[in-house]
């Protein structure tokens, strides 16, 4: 799985139990691909793949990132990395 995140970003909050508070939000997925899938894994397989995301009014590569990682049909993660965006996107 792939997902683009987005950090720093606020909520102000005008109704609920936080009505008046801006709150800050970071990891904010903002899209989120399924990359491939791999029925016989080992520790030296190698996985390739492409994902293409659109990107949304106001987009700031500055503030986001791409996770990418591992899980089983159980949704159980045995591994993620993430990585910064490129300065020039």
């Amino acid at each position: 799985m792939v997902a683009l995140y987005e950090n720093s970003l606020v909520t102000d909050c005008t109704n609920g139990e936080n009505k008046g508070r801006v709150l800050p939000n970071d990891f904010v997925v903002r899209k989120l691909q399924k990359l491939c899938s791999v029925k016989d894994i080992s520790a030296k397989k190698t996985v390739t793949g492409t994902v293409n995301f659109s990107v949304w009014e106001r987009f700031n590569g500055s503030k986001c990132c791409v996770a990418v990682f591992v899980q089983n049909s159980s949704h159980q993660i045995f591994g993620v990395q993430n990585f910064p965006l490129p300065d020039d996107l």
